[in-house]
């Protein structure tokens, strides 16, 4: 098997840019362009809003009354089964999503 590749030549920018000159008198100098980040800097953060914190607090007043074991087998195995497997089913989840706005 060949491959023959379109281009051939060497990969160019479609707009060429030009360099400034740099200042005679700053060639001497060296400038320091700051400090390397710590290990504490590199990390990750995370910051959780004050709605997500309320989203937060209302899921777990709802958690309370939530589906029991027995209830979520039941559901699993009609998803299982297909019986979800319509349209008229996924009609109706689609206008719940769109009602709710979380899409």
């Amino acid at each position: 098997m060949q491959i023959y590749p379109k281009n051939t030549g060497p990969l160019r920018p479609d707009i060429t840019r030009t360099s400034q000159p740099a200042d005679v008198s700053d060639r001497g100098s060296v400038q320091p362009i700051g400090s390397a980040p710590s290990a504490s800097d590199r990390s990750d953060k995370v910051q959780i809003s004050d709605a997500g914190r309320a989203l937060a607090a209302r899921g777990e007043r709802a958690g309370s009354a939530g589906l029991d074991p027995a209830r979520a087998d039941a559901i699993r195995g009609r998803i299982l089964s297909g019986a979800y497997d319509t349209l008229q089913v996924v009609d109706a989840v689609a206008r719940r999503l769109l009602d709710t706005g979380d899409l």
